[in-house]
Protein backbone atom coordinates (compact mmCIF):
# COMPACT_ATOMS: atom_id res chain seq x y z
CA UNK A 1 0.00 0.00 0.00
CA UNK A 2 0.77 3.43 -0.82
CA UNK A 3 1.19 6.28 1.77
CA UNK A 4 -0.24 9.44 0.88
CA UNK A 5 0.43 12.42 3.35
CA UNK A 6 -2.23 15.13 2.38
CA UNK A 7 -1.47 18.21 4.47
CA UNK A 8 -5.15 19.84 4.51
CA UNK A 9 -7.44 22.44 6.34
CA UNK A 10 -9.12 23.50 3.18
CA UNK A 11 -12.35 22.35 1.77
CA UNK A 12 -10.90 21.01 -1.31
CA UNK A 13 -8.48 18.92 0.56
CA UNK A 14 -11.27 16.90 2.63
CA UNK A 15 -12.75 16.12 -0.72
CA UNK A 16 -9.68 15.16 -2.18
CA UNK A 17 -8.86 12.80 0.58
CA UNK A 18 -12.08 11.50 0.84
CA UNK A 19 -11.74 10.47 -2.92
CA UNK A 20 -8.05 9.22 -1.84
CA UNK A 21 -8.82 7.28 0.67
CA UNK A 22 -11.27 4.49 -0.37
CA UNK A 23 -9.04 3.81 -3.49
CA UNK A 24 -7.42 0.18 -3.87
CA UNK A 25 -4.09 0.74 -2.66
CA UNK A 26 -4.04 3.91 -1.41
CA UNK A 27 -3.13 4.92 2.50
CA UNK A 28 -4.36 8.22 2.91
CA UNK A 29 -3.45 10.32 5.91
CA UNK A 30 -4.80 13.90 6.05
CA UNK A 31 -2.71 15.91 8.83
CA UNK A 32 -4.50 19.22 10.00
CA UNK A 33 -2.72 21.40 12.28
CA UNK A 34 -5.50 21.69 15.44
CA UNK A 35 -6.20 25.62 14.94
CA UNK A 36 -10.13 24.71 14.46
CA UNK A 37 -11.54 23.32 17.12
CA UNK A 38 -14.26 21.56 15.01
CA UNK A 39 -12.82 20.85 12.10
CA UNK A 40 -14.50 19.20 9.25
CA UNK A 41 -12.31 16.08 8.18
CA UNK A 42 -12.43 13.30 5.62
CA UNK A 43 -13.23 9.74 6.05
CA UNK A 44 -9.52 8.49 6.11
CA UNK A 45 -6.89 8.14 8.77
CA UNK A 46 -6.59 11.76 10.31
CA UNK A 47 -3.78 13.16 12.31
CA UNK A 48 -3.65 16.30 14.48
CA UNK A 49 -1.45 18.74 15.63
CA UNK A 50 1.88 20.26 14.27
CA UNK A 51 5.25 17.91 13.25
CA UNK A 52 7.75 20.25 15.18
CA UNK A 53 8.84 21.76 12.00
CA UNK A 54 10.94 20.93 9.14
CA UNK A 55 12.86 18.36 10.76
CA UNK A 56 9.98 16.92 12.53
CA UNK A 57 8.03 16.78 9.05
CA UNK A 58 11.02 15.00 7.47
CA UNK A 59 11.35 12.34 9.95
CA UNK A 60 7.51 11.43 10.03
CA UNK A 61 7.76 11.43 6.24
CA UNK A 62 10.88 9.10 6.17
CA UNK A 63 9.69 7.01 9.50
CA UNK A 64 6.23 6.31 8.15
CA UNK A 65 7.21 5.46 4.27
CA UNK A 66 5.41 8.13 3.00
CA UNK A 67 5.61 7.51 -1.39
CA UNK A 68 3.76 10.94 -1.71
CA UNK A 69 3.07 14.47 0.30
CA UNK A 70 -0.17 16.57 -0.75
CA UNK A 71 -0.09 20.27 0.53
CA UNK A 72 -3.07 21.19 0.46
CA UNK A 73 -2.93 24.00 3.01
CA UNK A 74 -4.58 27.52 3.16
CA UNK A 75 -2.90 30.04 0.95
CA UNK A 76 -1.79 32.01 3.94
CA UNK A 77 0.06 28.80 5.69
CA UNK A 78 3.22 29.97 4.10
CA UNK A 79 5.14 28.45 7.12
CA UNK A 80 3.80 24.60 6.40
CA UNK A 81 4.15 25.31 2.77
CA UNK A 82 7.92 25.79 3.42
CA UNK A 83 8.36 22.84 5.71
CA UNK A 84 6.73 20.63 3.24
CA UNK A 85 9.53 21.44 0.60
CA UNK A 86 11.82 21.09 2.93
CA UNK A 87 10.95 17.55 3.48
CA UNK A 88 10.51 16.95 0.02
CA UNK A 89 14.11 18.29 -0.55
CA UNK A 90 15.49 16.30 2.58
CA UNK A 91 13.82 12.96 2.00
CA UNK A 92 13.55 12.87 -2.12
CA UNK A 93 9.63 12.36 -1.36
CA UNK A 94 7.37 13.82 -4.45
CA UNK A 95 5.47 17.35 -3.27
CA UNK A 96 2.18 18.11 -5.59
CA UNK A 97 1.23 21.88 -4.32
CA UNK A 98 -2.66 22.62 -4.79
CA UNK A 99 -3.35 26.46 -4.64
CA UNK A 100 -6.90 27.48 -4.79
CA UNK A 101 -7.27 30.38 -7.26
CA UNK A 102 -7.31 33.59 -6.09
CA UNK A 103 -10.07 35.86 -6.21
CA UNK A 104 -9.96 38.79 -9.03
CA UNK A 105 -9.81 42.39 -8.12
CA UNK A 106 -12.61 43.96 -10.41
CA UNK A 107 -11.24 46.93 -12.50
CA UNK A 108 -14.17 49.57 -11.50
CA UNK A 109 -13.62 48.81 -7.76
CA UNK A 110 -9.91 48.36 -6.91
CA UNK A 111 -8.95 47.22 -3.82
CA UNK A 112 -6.48 48.98 -1.40
CA UNK A 113 -3.39 45.74 -1.44
CA UNK A 114 -1.45 45.46 1.71
CA UNK A 115 1.53 42.78 2.06
CA UNK A 116 0.73 41.89 5.62
CA UNK A 117 -1.76 42.30 8.20
CA UNK A 118 0.15 45.16 9.64
CA UNK A 119 0.20 46.96 6.63
CA UNK A 120 -3.66 46.50 6.10
CA UNK A 121 -4.01 48.06 9.82
CA UNK A 122 -1.70 51.04 8.59
CA UNK A 123 -3.66 52.05 5.80
CA UNK A 124 -7.22 51.44 8.18
CA UNK A 125 -5.53 54.18 10.29
CA UNK A 126 -4.40 56.21 7.41
CA UNK A 127 -7.74 56.47 5.30
CA UNK A 128 -9.48 57.31 9.12
CA UNK A 129 -12.16 54.20 8.75
CA UNK A 130 -13.84 54.30 11.94
CA UNK A 131 -16.00 50.62 11.77
CA UNK A 132 -14.24 48.08 9.91
CA UNK A 133 -14.92 44.22 9.28
CA UNK A 134 -12.11 41.53 9.48
CA UNK A 135 -13.38 38.78 7.91
CA UNK A 136 -10.29 36.35 7.91
CA UNK A 137 -10.46 34.92 12.05
CA UNK A 138 -8.06 35.81 14.56
CA UNK A 139 -4.82 34.64 13.41
CA UNK A 140 -3.84 38.33 12.70
CA UNK A 141 -6.15 40.47 14.75
CA UNK A 142 -3.40 41.69 17.36
CA UNK A 143 -1.69 43.58 14.41
CA UNK A 144 -4.48 46.32 14.37
CA UNK A 145 -4.51 46.44 18.70
CA UNK A 146 -3.05 50.01 17.96
CA UNK A 147 -5.95 51.34 16.18
CA UNK A 148 -7.97 52.36 19.77
CA UNK A 149 -10.78 54.84 17.53
CA UNK A 150 -11.71 52.25 15.18
CA UNK A 151 -14.51 49.66 16.15
CA UNK A 152 -13.94 46.19 14.75
CA UNK A 153 -16.03 43.28 13.75
CA UNK A 154 -14.51 40.10 13.91
CA UNK A 155 -15.64 36.66 11.99
CA UNK A 156 -14.06 33.12 12.46
CA UNK A 157 -15.21 29.98 13.06
CA UNK A 158 -14.55 29.37 16.71
CA UNK A 159 -14.90 31.97 19.29
CA UNK A 160 -11.53 33.18 20.99
CA UNK A 161 -10.26 31.30 23.67
CA UNK A 162 -9.17 34.64 25.38
CA UNK A 163 -10.57 38.14 23.74
CA UNK A 164 -8.58 39.99 20.83
CA UNK A 165 -6.28 42.82 21.80
CA UNK A 166 -8.30 45.53 20.30
CA UNK A 167 -10.07 48.88 22.23
CA UNK A 168 -13.57 47.86 20.74
CA UNK A 169 -15.00 44.94 18.84
CA UNK A 170 -17.35 42.37 18.47
CA UNK A 171 -16.97 38.60 17.44
CA UNK A 172 -19.25 36.86 15.69
CA UNK A 173 -18.46 32.85 15.37
CA UNK A 174 -19.55 31.53 11.87
CA UNK A 175 -18.78 28.82 9.09
CA UNK A 176 -19.46 29.84 5.73
CA UNK A 177 -20.50 29.69 2.92
CA UNK A 178 -22.11 33.22 3.22
CA UNK A 179 -24.29 34.38 0.75
CA UNK A 180 -24.48 37.75 -0.59
CA UNK A 181 -27.64 38.91 0.60
CA UNK A 182 -27.15 37.76 4.56
CA UNK A 183 -23.16 39.96 3.78
CA UNK A 184 -25.44 42.88 2.86
CA UNK A 185 -27.64 43.13 5.87
CA UNK A 186 -24.75 42.20 7.84
CA UNK A 187 -22.43 45.28 6.96
CA UNK A 188 -25.50 47.37 7.09
CA UNK A 189 -26.90 46.58 10.42
CA UNK A 190 -23.10 47.11 12.11
CA UNK A 191 -22.86 50.09 9.80
CA UNK A 192 -19.17 48.60 8.26
CA UNK A 193 -17.25 51.18 6.61
CA UNK A 194 -14.49 49.03 5.13
CA UNK A 195 -13.54 45.63 4.94
CA UNK A 196 -10.24 43.94 5.70
CA UNK A 197 -9.71 40.49 4.20
CA UNK A 198 -6.91 38.22 2.78
CA UNK A 199 -7.38 36.70 -0.37
CA UNK A 200 -8.43 33.18 0.62
CA UNK A 201 -9.96 32.33 -3.25
CA UNK A 202 -12.64 29.77 -3.27
CA UNK A 203 -16.41 30.39 -2.86
CA UNK A 204 -17.49 29.61 0.33
CA UNK A 205 -16.73 33.61 1.48
CA UNK A 206 -16.55 35.16 -1.69
CA UNK A 207 -19.91 36.90 -1.04
CA UNK A 208 -18.30 39.32 1.24
CA UNK A 209 -16.34 40.83 -1.59
CA UNK A 210 -19.62 41.10 -3.53
CA UNK A 211 -21.72 43.08 -0.74
CA UNK A 212 -19.15 45.10 -0.09
CA UNK A 213 -18.59 46.12 -4.03
CA UNK A 214 -22.88 46.32 -3.77
CA UNK A 215 -22.50 49.39 -0.96
CA UNK A 216 -19.67 50.34 -1.89
CA UNK A 217 -17.12 50.00 0.80
CA UNK A 218 -13.88 49.78 0.24
CA UNK A 219 -12.43 46.69 0.44
CA UNK A 220 -8.39 46.32 1.41
CA UNK A 221 -6.67 43.08 0.89
CA UNK A 222 -3.92 41.42 2.35
CA UNK A 223 -2.16 40.02 -0.66
CA UNK A 224 -1.56 36.06 -0.83
CA UNK A 225 2.40 35.45 0.22
CA UNK A 226 4.60 34.74 -2.49
CA UNK A 227 5.01 31.44 -3.78
CA UNK A 228 8.12 29.26 -4.34
CA UNK A 229 9.24 28.54 -7.22
CA UNK A 230 7.92 25.13 -8.09
CA UNK A 231 5.01 23.22 -9.75
CA UNK A 232 1.72 24.35 -8.65
CA UNK A 233 -1.59 22.81 -9.41
CA UNK A 234 -5.04 25.45 -9.35
CA UNK A 235 -7.00 22.71 -10.41
CA UNK A 236 -7.94 19.99 -8.57
CA UNK A 237 -8.64 17.31 -11.57
CA UNK A 238 -5.11 18.25 -13.25
CA UNK A 239 -4.06 17.78 -9.26
CA UNK A 240 -5.93 14.38 -9.88
CA UNK A 241 -4.44 13.12 -12.94
CA UNK A 242 -0.95 14.03 -12.01
CA UNK A 243 -1.24 11.69 -8.12
CA UNK A 244 -2.85 8.73 -10.61
CA UNK A 245 -0.26 8.77 -13.01
CA UNK A 246 2.56 8.74 -9.83
CA UNK A 247 0.81 6.26 -7.97
CA UNK A 248 0.48 3.45 -10.66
Amino acid sequence: MKRVLILGGTGEAVAFANDFGRRAGIGAVYSLAGRTRTPAVPDCDVRRGGFGGAEGLVRYVANTQIAAIVDMTHPYAARMAANARAASEATGVPLFKYLRPAWEEPPDAPWRHAETASDAARIVGERGFGRVFLSGGLNDVDAFSSLTEVWFLVRGIDPPETAPALASHHFLAARGPFGIAAEKALMQAWRVDALVSKNSGGGATVAKLHAARDLAIPIVMIDRPRQADHAVYTDISLLTVAMENFLR
